[in-house]
């Protein structure tokens, strides 16, 4: 295997196991146990990693091409908001499951949910805040520390521009894959009842609260 074969394959597995990171798993599985089901939770990991690898590559470009560094205490700072968004989005998640009971119908012996109309509004801002949580995440803790890893390990610009696009690519396929994975099993618990789909809800949001605090104290 070259160089840049290996560059590539390693950017890609480190962009993968980025993505396990607990604030990231934790606000991703909240948007994955609101109307659970694989394809939908599918696409609003693809959209989280987008959001993550877009902010990793521009802000990465512009330190490759201008030789600039991160400002000191600009790590600690994103990371408490990226604490504040957590606890924020797992309060409106146990809110929204507490409120928002289904409706179910049977159709081939087979349970689903029968949505309002109004969903579909919910279902957009969705997409919408992940990409936006994607980006905040992409420039927070580790995604800093990713960005130093391609310029302290090739002089050339334009392999540093190979691995941070590679790493992004790795991260959008690996939460695509988790986020298909939790939807997948949250809707299978749903399908028991609306009350184990409320509770799904509200344990999700109970974790990102707790993986919230947890940030913000370690800022």
């Amino acid at each position: 295997m070259n160089n840049l074969a290996a560059l590539i394959v390693t950017a890609l597995m480190l962009g993968a196991q980025h993505t396990l990171a607990p604030d990231h798993v934790a606000a991703v599985t909240v948007f994955a146990s609101r109307r659970p089901s694989w394809k939908r939770a599918l696409g609003l990991g693809a959209r989280w990693g987008v959001g993550h690898s877009l902010t990793i590559v521009l802000l990465g470009s512009a330190l490759v091409w201008s030789g600039a560094h991160v400002p000191a205490g600009w790590e600690s700072s994103i990371e408490r908001l990226v604490g504040v968004a957590l606890v924020l989005v797992g309060c409106a998640s146990i809110w929204r499951a507490a409120r928002s009971p289904r409706k179910w119908h049977e159709h081939d012996g087979v349970r689903h949910a029968h949505p309002p109309s109004v969903r579909g509004e919910r279902h957009d801002r969705d997409h919408r805040a992940l990409i936006g949580i994607g980006m905040l995440h992409g420039v927070a803790g580790t995604g800093a520390l990713v960005i130093a890893i391609p310029l302290a390990a090739s002089g050339s610009p334009a392999r540093s521009m190979v691995f941070l696009a590679s790493f992004g690519i790795g991260t959008i396929v690996a939460m695509s894959v988790f986020a298909a994975a939790a939807g997948s099993l949250f809707s299978r618990a749903a399908r028991r009842s609306s009350a184990t789909e409320r509770g799904l809800g509200i344990v999700a949001g109970a974790g990102s609260i707790l993986v919230g605090i947890w940030w913000w104290a370690g800022a």
